[in-house]
């Protein structure tokens, strides 16, 4: 097994060699930015600071909400070349436990409605131009912070229930389901697996994470590694065939003070600390050690602390990390270009994910596209039975060259590039003070995530 491994990594070697500078292996950039994707002159400004687009931008919304808003937002987005990542979070004024509702079809009519006023917008764009969108159902669910937390059988039930409803329409060719987890495990389960609803009706994995500093009594100053590299590792050992997206990322800034009124009581022993560093520091980690990840959104407001790079900080002062990120996402390996999970490469083998609508086409079509207008496109990614078999010959004759491209997932998968698990102690520690934050100030952190998609 030893040897087979080694022929293995030997012949991906070469293969990454090939594939390090295309798009396929590499990790888009997305951003939540300020007013939800409302404002252009927002998302225009995003762009120019950083010194490159971003390929997604998340929006928030529930099941309040219908298509008359999203329609603006996410026109909006796609006309900068985006596509976007909506979170829709299973909140409304109808159900106290809405998923429960949403497995007895009691929001059928709703989702139904959210389903074909999507399908008009899609289709009011050209047939080779249309967009496809990240859906971000019911995130973070493995905390306790969200009415629809800490369900685990309630959460995959739902889950399947409203995939089977786009399914049903015809629409998920458009839509890219991401399955997204708190980094922190924050439920009476420590188990986030527990909640995966199958591989038929996921087509990414996702991780939230933050930095909080010492703002809290509970909480420390951690690095990217010490916030995502334990999750990372478990999502990638358990579901090897996805992608992943880091769906929120955010670190607080040394000058902020802990705020009793968010139930911050920290000591402020970060004032030393720099975010200038620390976002250098997830750029860099990311490129070199975290291969899964293949999106990675910035979540770019100032609330419960000082998250943003380009904004006004909760101190009063400009918000740093921008010119670190600015300066780290001009390398090759972050991509402004959103390309889809759903294209297929000319062997006719089947793309990651092995999911039914990313199967190969059956007849002599060819998909071509343009790269920002987010319909299908030719693509060269290769699967992992590819791989596989090119191996020994590869190993055999070194001089064998070839165009194919890896996803970040292959080479997680078949180079065995983990980064190290660091930070558990402090990890628990925040697990534990999350558990135990008093009623009043969850409530209140609650009702602020929640009012951004109001």
């Amino acid at each position: 097994m030893k040897k087979n491994n080694l022929v293995l990594s030997m012949a991906l070697a070469g293969v990454l060699g090939c594939a390090a500078t295309t798009s396929s292996a590499n990790t888009m950039l997305g951003a939540f930015i300020k007013h939800d994707g409302w404002s252009l002159t927002e998302i225009d400004r995003f762009n120019a600071d950083t010194g490159k687009s971003t390929a997604v931008t998340t929006l928030f919304t529930n099941f309040n909400m219908h298509w008359d808003s999203l329609n603006i937002q996410a026109s909006n987005i796609v006309s900068r070349g985006a596509m976007p990542m909506i979170t829709l979070m299973p909140d409304g004024d109808r159900s106290d436990d809405m998923l429960s509702a949403i497995v007895a079809g009691d929001e059928d009519v709703y989702i139904n409605s959210w389903i074909q006023s999507f399908k008009v917008w899609r289709d009011s764009y050209p047939e080779d131009q249309r967009p496809t969108i990240l859906l971000r159902f019911a995130h973070e669910f493995n905390g306790n912070w969200y009415p629809w937390g800490n369900n685990p059988e309630g959460l995959k039930a739902a889950w399947r229930h409203t995939h089977a409803l786009f399914e049903a329409a015809g629409v998920n060719d458009s839509v890219e389901w991401v399955w997204c987890a708190s980094a922190t495990d924050v439920d009476d389960y420590n188990d986030v697996t527990l909640y995966y609803p199958g591989d038929d009706v996921v087509d990414w994995t996702g991780l939230d994470g933050y930095n909080w500093g010492s703002n809290y009594a509970w909480t420390d100053w951690r690095s990217f590694d010490e916030v995502f590299s334990s999750a990372y590792v478990t999502l990638v050992n358990n579901f090897p065939d996805k992608p992943m997206v880091v769906a929120e990322v955010g670190s607080a800034e040394p000058g902020d003070v802990p705020d009793p009124e968010w139930g911050q009581e920290g000591d402020n022993t970060d004032a030393s600390e720099s975010k200038e560093a620390w976002v250098a520091d997830m750029l860099t980690s990311i490129a070199a050690d975290y291969p899964a990840i293949r999106a990675i959104s910035w979540f770019n407001i100032n609330k419960e602390l000082s998250w943003a790079l380009n904004e006004t900080s909760q101190s009063g002062l400009s918000n740093t990390g921008l010119e670190a990120y600015r300066q780290g996402v001009q390398v090759d390996h972050y991509d402004s270009t959103f390309t889809p999970l759903n294209t297929t490469m000319d062997t006719g083998e089947e793309p990651v994910g092995g999911k039914g609508k990313n199967k190969p086409r059956n007849d002599d079509s060819t998909d071509n596209t343009t790269s920002k207008g987010g319909g299908k496109k030719k693509s060269s990614v290769v699967s992992l039975t590819t791989i596989e078999k090119s191996a020994e010959t590869m190993a055999v004759d070194s001089t064998v060259t070839t165009q194919q491209r890896l996803t970040g997932l292959d080479r997680a998968a078949f180079v065995s590039r983990m980064p190290e698990v660091v930070g558990a102690k402090l990890r628990e520690k925040q697990a534990n003070g999350f558990r135990n934050m008093p009623a009043d100030v969850l409530e209140k952190i609650r009702e602020a995530r929640l009012r951004l998609a109001r």
